[in-house]
């Protein structure tokens, strides 16, 4: 195998900088290890990688928005999903944005290098539970919360009312309820505690 060009993307510098040691070997280089989404952009613009290894949660970070912005701007670029997270519903995510692996950082680190040499010869690699969604590809359905009603989600996670969601996204009260209501039908809940309980299971929130 030729030399892979990766790129790491995890808000934590002690497990970025354990990962980039841990992989770096004759076939592999680490070309960038960042935190941020600016940091992200400005490495990828700045380098020539093939594969980025991308956490899913970061600060600085809404959702699934740093594999969308990468799928859509930067297609030839692999894309390996490296979490604490692990639901069917994110992994089909990923996959339908264009995403090849999926590795949970509760998996050992073999796995990691097994994951990366199986997607740069065009495989996807996922754990086993999950293999029966890849023989489709599916977009988002009606049932996942668009890039607007996740923020929202995010915003009421930390308390604010609605009215203060709305004044901070210069919404109309109106439309942010009925965002909320959007929510709370596509996640099937009916209160509060739930929708928060069941984000928090789908990686929304963390």
């Amino acid at each position: 195998m030729e030399k892979i060009n990766i790129g790491i993307f995890d808000d934590h510098t002690f497990t970025a900088k354990g990962l980039a040691h841990y992989l770096t070997n004759n076939t592999i280089e680490i070309s960038f290890c960042c935190q941020t989404k600016t940091e992200l952009i400005a490495c990828i613009e700045a380098s020539e990688i093939e594969l980025l290894i991308l956490d899913v949660i970061a600060p600085d970070v809404l959702g699934l928005e740093l594999f969308e912005i990468v799928t859509n701007n930067y297609p030839a670029i692999h894309i390996i999903a490296h979490t604490t997270l692990s639901s069917a519903m994110l992994v089909e995510n990923l996959l339908s944005l264009g995403v090849k692996g999926f590795v949970n950082k509760k998996q050992p680190e073999a796995d990691l290098l097994a994951c990366i040499q199986a997607v740069c010869m065009g495989e996807i690699n996922i754990p086993e539970e999950y293999h029966f969604l890849t023989s489709k590809y599916r977009t988002l359905s009606s049932n996942i919360l668009s890039p607007r009603e996740v923020q929202i989600l995010q915003l009421i996670s930390t308390e604010l009312t609605s009215q203060a969601i709305a004044d901070r996204l210069t919404l109309s009260l109106f439309t942010v309820e009925n965002h909320r209501k959007s929510i709370f039908k596509k996640l099937a809940v009916k209160n509060l505690a739930g929708m928060l309980m069941t984000a928090s299971r789908l990686g929304y929130i963390s």
